[in-house]
């Protein structure tokens, strides 16, 4: 597919649709959120002009480097210094921390998929998107998810992770520098660790790898955000959240029992896109 029709099918990728399945995801709060993405592009590329200031870092020398222990196009292993259960199976998350319904998967599911990883009984992988950027003409989401990248060269990518989504601006508008140094800052990092994540970031050391993440998650299929596959098959995990967009607790140990086995039973597989 040539440049120009890959773009024009990720934004039709990343619009909005019907899919008329049970999921009861949709909160009256999402119901803001799309209206919010109907703004004017033209709007929305002022709006990113203005008020972003990681966007000036493009005149800083780029540094292009890929996590340690994957490569170009491939998901990062958050936890990959832990010793993994005989048989864990490998759960994929496909997030972008722009993305205002990937802010409500992580405060319902995220500490328990973080828990579990933590503890062995799953390999957590994450392919970081860039969704938001695509609708908005920027690449703030690549620099965001950059940033997250550095603050686990710092041993902070749990805590960061976490900061950075409760630190989410409404869309369309972008991180700032100051968001993601006090991200940092909240993730406990300090002193030499926090100058190291600063050079890091600034340098944009990992956009060009979070790009190509996403180019190959988007080949792939996976072209809206957020996803969860165990063991390669996609959760619906709408089916384990209430309506406010919390999580349901009567149903996490079903969760639990899902992810940690690597078998989705069919009637929580998620509906094709």
């Amino acid at each position: 597919m040539a440049p120009q029709n890959d773009r024009k099918a990720k934004i039709a990728a990343a619009a909005p649709k019907n899919s008329g399945s049970a999921n009861k995801i949709v909160v009256a709060g999402i119901v803001a959120i799309v209206a919010v993405i109907a703004v004017v592009a033209a709007v929305i590329f002022q709006q990113v002009s203005a008020n972003n200031k990681v966007e000036e870092a493009k005149n800083v020398a780029q540094v292009d480097r890929v996590p340690e222990g994957t490569k170009d196009g491939e998901g990062w292993v958050s936890n990959s210094d832990v010793n993994l259960a005989n048989g864990a199976p490998t759960i994929d998350v496909y997030e972008d921390f722009r993305c205002p319904v990937c802010a409500v998967f992580e405060r319902a599911l995220g500490h328990e998929l973080e828990t579990l990883a933590a503890d062995g009984k799953i390999k957590l992988v994450y392919h970081l998107k860039t969704v938001i950027d695509t609708n908005t003409n920027s690449d703030n989401s690549a620099v965001s998810a950059s940033s997250a990248l550095c603050a686990a060269d710092q041993g902070a990518w749990t805590k960061y992770h976490e900061e950075l989504f409760a630190r989410q601006p409404q869309e369309p508008n972008p991180f700032t520098d100051d968001a993601l140094t006090e991200a940092a800052k909240g993730a406990g990092l300090e002193g030499e660790k926090l100058d190291a994540w600063q050079k890091c970031t600034n340098e944009r050391t990992y956009v060009k790898y979070v790009q190509s993440v996403d180019e190959a998650s988007f080949k792939a299929g996976v072209r809206g955000t957020p996803a969860i596959k165990v063991n390669g098959t996609e959760l619906n995990w709408g089916t384990f959240v209430n309506q406010d967009g919390s999580a349901n607790e009567a149903q996490l140990p079903v969760f639990e029992q899902i992810v940690t086995s690597g078998d989705v039973p069919a009637d929580r597989v998620a509906p094709k896109r």
